[in-house]
């Protein structure tokens, strides 16, 4: 019988490694604990502590990092982090291309995969020079499509390429990246429910130690670029407690040529680790997640301002992406201008999709119908993908 996580076992090999022992504020503890009683009832691993355990471990190695970065630094918690936008639709909605024009702009950045993955430097690494941790970070994505071969027709990884700031959330415990790699369905729904409002005061200090050592290697600082479908999917309330006003960018697609195609993405990240995943019942979870999410933005849309939000449709995406993103930066506040347009050109020629394997999956392995899809989201595709 596979060995059960245990979160105080966790919090201990995560000071042994770090050599540190304060953790902050002891928030997170809830959700952690939470975490791994799911894990343990229903993610069937095949090896516990060298999967979920590995990455909860590193988690509590990273807040430890946290507390004592901005003890070492204590100026880092004078930095602002100004958001350009959040992109909030859901996932294969070609919100990662519209993340990666928009943050192509010279007056925009995002976070990059490395820095995701290694917010803090590595032991003997100087704060003037990150190479180290790119380094890693390559080799760690070598690695990730050794174990995951399929990922690459899916989602495009690229340790220097931009990522989702959910990774850095996955570190709060209150993340959508839990149940996209374990059949842990209601701690999916439970995460939801929670007051994100402290995980993404979390995030905050993690992106001021990351802005921080971004000045200190002599980079200007520049409004950010946020993306993850999290933020429907669970962290919306407390990403605009944090940020209120940011304007939010919405990208719509037909829910029939998203949802196979996610639960397509979740298989491959958990068909080989779990003795309890199931194909057929993927897709009523995340008919419900996505459902849940699509609902409670429509509620909060009528208490926004109406220039906080920014549709997006995935045929303009596709059909004229520089037109797209130009006319977004412009509603963002932001004129566009030759380099701009250089940029967003570059930025396109980089990221053809014929480079990729092509994805291939079909709805009715996850227990999906057109039908069932075109019913459960009618209120939706009748608002929004309706001429």
């Amino acid at each position: 019988m596979a060995q059960k996580l245990d979160a105080e076992t966790l919090m201990t090999q995560a000071r042994a490694e770090t050599g540190l022992d304060d953790f902050g504020d002891p928030w997170f503890e809830g959700p952690l604990g939470a975490l791994i009683d799911f894990v343990n009832r229903d993610a069937g691993l095949v090896s516990p502590e060298s999967s979920a355990g590995v990455r909860i471990q590193s988690a509590l190695s990273d807040r430890l990092k946290l507390v004592q970065y901005f003890k070492d630094h204590p100026e880092a918690a004078d930095e602002h982090i100004a958001l350009a936008c959040a992109i909030i639709g859901l996932p294969r909605t070609g919100s990662t291309m519209v993340h990666r024009l928009l943050s192509a702009v010279p007056r925009l950045t995002a976070l990059w995969w490395w820095e995701t993955a290694f917010p803090f430097p590595l032991p003997g690494e100087s704060l003037h020079d990150p190479s180290p941790r790119q380094d890693a970070a390559k080799q760690m994505v070598d690695w990730l499509l050794t174990q995951w071969p399929d990922f690459e027709s899916i989602d495009p990884m690229d340790a220097m390429a931009v990522n989702e700031e959910v990774v850095l959330l996955d570190r709060t415990f209150l993340s959508t990246t839990y149940d996209s790699m374990m059949p842990i369905h209601d701690y999916g729904m439970w995460q939801a429910d929670q007051n994100h409002e402290p995980a993404f005061r979390d995030l905050y200090r993690f992106m001021q130690a990351i802005q921080h050592q971004r000045v200190l290697q002599g980079e200007a600082r520049r409004p950010w670029v946020f993306k993850t479908p999290h933020h429907l999917m669970g962290g919306l309330s407390g990403l605009l407690k944090v940020w209120p006003d940011v304007k939010l960018v919405m990208t719509h697609r037909h829910v029939g040529q998203v949802l196979p195609s996610y639960c397509s993405m979740c298989a491959s990240l958990s068909i080989n680790s779990s003795t309890t995943y199931r194909k057929e019942q993927q897709g009523a979870h995340w008919s419900r997640r996505f459902r849940t999410g699509l609902e409670r933005l429509e509620q909060l849309r009528g208490q926004l301002r109406a220039e906080q939000i920014i549709d997006v449709h995935y045929e303009e995406t596709v059909s004229d992406p520089i037109v797209m993103a130009e006319r977004v930066l412009t509603q963002l506040g932001f004129t566009p201008d030759s380099a701009t347009h250089a940029a967003l050109a570059k930025c396109v020629k980089d990221n053809a999709r014929e480079a990729r394997p092509r994805h291939k999956y079909s709805a009715d392995e996850f227990g999906l119908t057109p039908e069932g899809i075109a019913s459960d989201f009618a209120f939706y595709h009748d608002s929004y993908l309706t001429k």
